[in-house]
């Protein structure tokens, strides 16, 4: 498996299967601007994963604790 660098692009199926929230969730939290939007390439919408930790570790603080 390929290493995940904080300059790294993940896509919506990855965050999904990380924190096991649904994509409207996701897309919940970017328009309260709480994550940042996608970097889109044609059709194709991906997250930086320096900016998907930082909110995962920002709003979801139990996870700081268990990891």
């Amino acid at each position: 498996m390929r290493e995940i660098r904080d300059d790294s692009l993940i896509d919506m199926k990855f965050m999904m299967e990380d924190a096991g929230f649904t994509a409207k969730y996701f897309y919940s939290q970017i328009n309260a601007g709480h994550l940042p939007k996608p970097i889109k390439y044609g059709r194709s919408s991906r997250w930086m994963y320096a900016d998907y930790q930082n909110w995962k570790h920002s709003f979801l603080p139990d996870l700081k604790k268990a990891s």
